[in-house]
Parts: C-alpha cells; structure tokens; sequence
C-alpha cells in the first residue's frame, strides 16, 4: 500500500524537481513582466511605419509593454513563483510610477533608485505587517475554537456527571 500511495503521488507531479524547476520558470515570467516595461527605452530610435494611431513608435510600444506586463505576471503566478522574484516588478513598477510624475528623469538617477529601493522595502515591511495581522487573527480564531471545544466537553462532563449522581 506505501509504494502505491507513493507512486501516485509521484504521478500527481509532487516531485521536488519539477516542482522546483516550474517556480524558477514562474520567477523568470515574473521577472519578464517586470523588465519588459523597459522595453521602450531599449528600443529608441526604432520606427515602424503604421503606429496604431499613437504620435509615435515609441509610445505605442510602452503602452503594448504596459499591456503585456500584468498579463504576463498573472500567466506567472500559475507556477506559483518565489515571491522574491515579485520585487523585480515592484521595483520596476516604482520606477515607472516615478516617471510618470518626471518624464525627464533618467534611469541611471541615483534618487529614482533610491525612491524605488524604499518603495520595495515599504512595500515589505506593508506585506509582513498584513501577514503578522492575519496570522494572529488565525491564532486567535483557533485558541478561540478550542476554547469552546473545552467548553462543550466540560459541559458535557458535568452533564454525565450530574446526571449519574440522580440516577
């Protein structure tokens, strides 16, 4: 019986290195989702003949990468990424939001890369305090399960034990 559990578990691909391999690949999309938003500023000087309306080449592709990037991040968190890997757009994404504000800021800006660091480490220091509210309120919910369960059967017990002593 073990050695069928076990070789249905490994046909239901719970094996580590697969498993493993499709978190690196889930990590790489995440990652790609994020540097794709560069994708204009790496292809400058680059002009195609029709641009969909948009004044110029350049802005019709960063509003594609604009498009594609949550895409691509959702199609990421089916292989269940490191969430480490979820900084690189974070950061990114800082960045972008920052240049929203100053189109003329350039990307080797020592304050933009500071800005975007302390936009990543806030937004940290915001997901570990949700996860400690939640993790409490989940402590508490279940101390307070099994304090009624305690309840119930002391109840219980009393009640045999009264009703034993009027028999």
């Amino acid at each position: 019986m073990t050695k069928l559990k076990s070789k249905d578990q490994a046909v239901k691909g719970h094996n580590p290195e697969t498993k493993f391999i499709l978190r690196i690949f889930g990590s790489l999309l995440v990652a790609l989702s994020g540097f794709i938003l560069f994708i204009d500023k790496v292809t400058k000087g680059f002009h195609l003949e029709n641009n969909f309306g948009y004044d110029d080449t350049e802005t019709f592709i960063w509003v594609i990468s604009q498009t594609l990037s949550p895409l691509i991040l959702i199609a990421a968190s089916v292989f269940k990424p490191y969430k480490t890997s979820y900084l690189i757009p974070i950061y990114i994404y800082a960045i972008q939001l920052y240049w929203v504000f100053d189109s003329s800021a350039l990307l080797d800006n020592g304050y933009l890369h500071i800005y975007a660091t302390g936009f990543c480490l806030s937004f940290l220091l915001l997901s570990y305090i949700v996860f400690k509210i939640n993790s409490l309120k989940n402590k508490r919910k279940i101390e307070n399960e099994n304090f009624q369960k305690d309840v119930t059967e002391t109840i219980e017990l009393l009640k045999k034990d009264i009703l034993t002593k009027t028999e």
